[in-house]
């Protein structure tokens, strides 16, 4: 059985159990896609621009922007190719509450702006130059990224998807937007009961001792809406716990971080997390044998 050192303060959890929703189907065609171009203030049309597709996404690209819309969960990414991370010779100078302050009015112009949210995490993209002597002589931030975690009935929501991150340059304008948070339905079901978060400690380290890892470190447990990534389809939100975790290598030189998802409903609606495909084993060739 693995050995587990449980460093991470447990969750608190809600009074009453958050439900679970059903999340609408996305809309994802190409009249989706202008109409969304469109809330960009882009034309949106055949002779202003053009439409590309494959098998996970539609892209519109108009001038220097490019929208790309995916199938399956209907996520979506606005960029100007000129300037989301490209060095303008600039320097951006907002502090993280200006950033923040215009990420939401940009949202709200938008309309894209969650309805609850909290701020996430401010990051920034360093560039640097340094000379023959490898002193640092230009150090600049070219550009800062706003995330956003939406929160339903007091719930973050968590996960690969869960987020509206907004990058902005030296003037507070907008380079790009990922905007990966799916619409909410209807309540699918109400939650008996919730699983303790130590219910998910112990789910994890099953699945550890399966794999025959030994140590174990779990330095976070979270409470959340668990939501899926780009191209992954989701039918359901519902309540989770979040286990992050170091696992540690026989002579504990080898550290690896793990993320394991538990359902937190005790009448939970299916999985969570969608199984890994399973690898293709390559069949021998059959050998011939001769008719007698």
């Amino acid at each position: 059985m693995s050995s587990i050192r449980i460093t991470a303060k447990m969750p608190e959890l809600p009074e009453s159990p958050p439900p679970i929703f059903t999340l609408r189907t996305p809309r994802v065609n190409e009249k989706a896609l202008q109409d969304l171009a469109r809330t960009f203030k882009l034309k949106a049309s055949e002779e202003a621009g053009s439409t590309s597709r494959d098998t996970s996404s539609f892209t519109y690209s108009e001038g220097a922007f490019d929208l790309t819309l995916h199938r399956a969960s209907g996520a979506f990414r606005f960029k100007d190719r000129n300037r989301w991370q490209i060095d303008q010779q600039s320097n951006v100078e907002l502090s993280d509450e200006d950033a923040v302050k215009l990420a939401r009015a940009h949202l709200n112009r938008y309309k894209l702006l969650p309805e609850d949210s909290k701020v996430l995490r401010v990051s920034r993209l360093h560039v640097a130059v340094a000379g023959p002597d490898r002193k640092v002589e230009d150090h600049r931030v070219i550009d800062v990224a706003v995330c956003l975690q939406p929160v339903i009935r007091g719930v973050p929501v968590d996960g690969p998807g869960g987020k509206v991150t907004v990058y902005l340059d030296h003037e507070g304008k907008v380079t790009c937007l990922d905007h990966i948070s799916r619409r909410i339905g209807r309540v699918y079901r109400k939650v008996t009961r919730l699983h303790s978060p130590q219910y998910a400690v112990d789910e994890a380290s099953r699945k550890w001792t399966e794999r025959g890892i030994r140590e174990v470190e779990v330095r976070e447990v979270r409470f959340c809406y668990f939501e899926l990534g780009w191209n992954d389809e989701q039918r359901h939100l519902q309540p989770a716990y979040v286990v992050l975790a170091t696992l540690f290598g026989p002579d504990k030189r080898i550290k690896t971080d793990e993320i394991d998802v538990t359902p937190a409903a005790v009448n939970h609606a299916g999985r969570i997390v969608p199984l890994a495909p399973k690898k293709r084993v390559a069949q021998k060739p059959r050998e011939r044998t001769g008719r007698g």
